[in-house]
């Protein structure tokens, strides 16, 4: 790699941790000859895209691409760029693209992708054959296997065959057992942090308001903040780790001037950043910052909260179909962890009301796709902000977690009582539904 382009990076990486991804990322751009190799644009798309600045490393992807620089990595990295942001064609042409040119799918799990680009309404449509194919194949690592059987188990449940899907959920769940151990015992000791009232220094107050999206994950968080961030006074900055982070720093100490300003510096940093123009409001969506609130609410007093709510059959089925990289979600291969989690957060969030009942608003995932505009405009005027204009309806931020196919749907009902057409072949899900 050219010394130019190591000397960006270098610097680029230094205002990153300062929260400038604007600037950084415009250095590494800069940086970049117009005859930079195929290793040189994929280190740097890579940045980019760790940067949340998915838009200009897909820029960077399609222009090497474009000069002929068709590697199997800038193929795939392309593709998930071209997903996140909702571009589900030119996506599925290069994920496809990618395994035709030899990607190892050890290494990018391009065929479980395509399961997250169209909802399926034909069994026996081609991704099928493909899916199965590779699963067929002996040199799997378990996640990749496993997320093999969730992309068969999501083809399965969008036909309309839930013994199909089941099993392949089973299966996908099977794969991973031995190395996907949830640490209940660190949990617990989190939880019980969270609801820890800590005597700590006053901060000032901060120009603009954080809004924290909390709940259980798969409670509609993603969908409500995409919504939200439709109007020009918010900007949806997704799942950031940076309030956990600061919280976990934190814990466990007498909480110091010193200390407490360092966090808020970083924390606020990284989640106002350096792009323009500046908003009012930025949206934090991270479900498990509800771990964090009583760090947030003493570090920026403006914070505010939105807690939301989904029928716990439903959650807890979603969770379990969906494949998560996270080891914090490593609770959702078992119901019974499922529903330990739940109890949880139950209690965190009658801490929460209890502590901040004028700074947390509860929201239903119910009521949030079957009244879209009423549930939003409630939660606008929470804010004290002015709601979008009719017209400003699309979605245009790229979506990183779990949920990056279904926020991109039309808001729809199909989820709801979800659980019940599962009961059958699903018998864990039996005490949730009775609940």
């Amino acid at each position: 790699m050219n010394a130019e382009l190591e000397a960006g990076i270098a610097w680029a990486q230094q205002r990153r941790n300062c929260g400038e991804y604007d600037a950084a990322c415009q250095r590494v751009r800069a940086a970049l000859g117009p005859s930079a190799s195929a290793d040189e644009c994929y280190r740097v798309a890579w940045f980019i895209k760790q940067t949340r600045r998915e838009h200009w490393a897909y820029e960077v992807c399609e222009q090497a691409l474009a000069r002929g620089l068709r590697t199997p990595q800038l193929l795939a990295l392309s593709g998930s760029l071209a997903q996140s942001m909702g571009f589900f064609q030119q996506a599925r042409t290069h994920l496809l693209a990618a395994w035709h040119a030899g990607i190892d799918l050890n290494e990018w799990q391009v065929l479980p992708a395509l399961a997250h680009t169209l909802r399926y309404t034909d069994a026996c449509h081609p991704d099928r054959a493909l899916l199965e194919s590779a699963l067929a194949t002996s040199a799997l690592l378990p996640t990749t296997r496993a997320a093999l059987h969730f992309a068969l188990g999501k083809l399965h449940d969008d036909c309309g065959e839930p013994a199909q899907a089941v099993a392949h959920w089973r299966g996908a769940h099977a794969a991973t057992s031995a190395i996907t151990l949830w640490d209940a015992t660190r949990w617990q000791q989190r939880v019980h942090r969270a609801q820890w009232v800590e005597p700590i220094p006053r901060c000032v107050s901060a120009p603009y308001t954080p809004v924290l999206i909390v709940g259980m994950p798969r409670s509609g968080t993603t969908l409500l903040a995409e919504q939200m961030a439709r109007s020009a006074t918010l900007t949806n900055r997704g799942e950031m780790p940076f309030l956990l982070h600061v919280h976990e720093q934190l814990a466990g100490q007498t909480w110091q001037s010193q200390e407490c300003a360092t966090g808020r510096a970083l924390w606020l940093a990284h989640l106002r950043q350096d792009d323009m123009p500046a908003k009012s409001h930025y949206i934090d969506k991270n479900p498990l910052n509800l771990l964090a609130l009583e760090t947030a609410f003493a570090l920026c007093a403006e914070t505010r909260v939105i807690w939301c709510h989904r029928d716990r059959a439903d959650n807890a089925l979603s969770l379990w179909s969906q494949s998560f990289a996270h080891a914090d979600y490593a609770f959702s291969h078992r119901f019974e962890d499922i529903a330990r989690v739940q109890d949880d957060c139950t209690l965190l969030h009658q801490h929460a009301r209890a502590r901040w009942p004028d700074r947390v608003l509860d929201l239903d995932y119910g009521q949030l796709v079957q009244e879209p505009e009423l549930t939003l405009r409630s939660v606008f005027a929470f804010l004290g902000v002015d709601p979008p204009a009719a017209a400003a309806s699309s979605l245009s931020s790229a979506i990183g977690s779990a949920s990056l196919w279904q926020a991109r749907q039309p808001v729809h009902t199909q989820s709801l009582g979800r659980a019940r057409d599962y009961r059958a072949w699903i018998p864990e899900l039996d005490v949730l539904l009775d609940c």
